[in-house]
């Protein structure tokens, strides 16, 4: 008997198993069959409403464009302003280094630099108004002593 009450229990357990697998078919075919209708409804509703839905996907896409352009544009513009601020402070480092690496090199060979140059043509200035100023005294000097005697 109690072979019989294990067979009767196995039964009922491959029942319950049966019942839950065909419950799970019967769920997927009622979800299939929901796809299927949901298709057909946007089919339908695409007929009726198609060249007004079409449209208005195309302004929405339209927007979307002007507004994605906008910003990669600005975001560019940004991007190419910090690369020429990089490369101008760059080039002000080289151009400070290759100035003060040219003026070591003109030191060393004796050759005067700008700030000394400048230096030297005020110098010449001076002494070029000062010679003109006693060039002028003498022949002042030299017109005056022919009416003396």
């Amino acid at each position: 008997m109690s072979d019989h009450k294990h067979d009767d229990e196995e039964t009922l357990d491959q029942k319950a198993k049966m019942a839950r697998l065909s419950g799970g078919a019967i769920d997927l075919r009622k979800y299939t069959n929901q796809i299927w209708l949901a298709g057909l409804g946007a089919f339908a509703r695409a007929e009726e409403e198609g060249s007004k839905f079409f449209d208005v996907l195309v302004d929405v896409g339209k927007d979307l464009e002007s507004k994605t352009r906008d910003l990669s544009e600005a975001r560019v513009e940004e991007i190419k302003e910090k690369v020429r601020s990089r490369t101008g402070e760059t080039m002000e480092k080289m151009e400070k280094a290759f100035d003060e690496r040219l003026n070591k090199a003109l030191s060393r060979l004796g050759i005067p630099n700008k700030r000394e140059m400048e230096v030297l043509q005020a110098r010449v200035r001076e002494l070029t108004a000062a010679l003109e100023e006693a060039q002028s005294e003498q022949r002042d000097d030299d017109q005056d002593e022919p009416s003396r005697g």
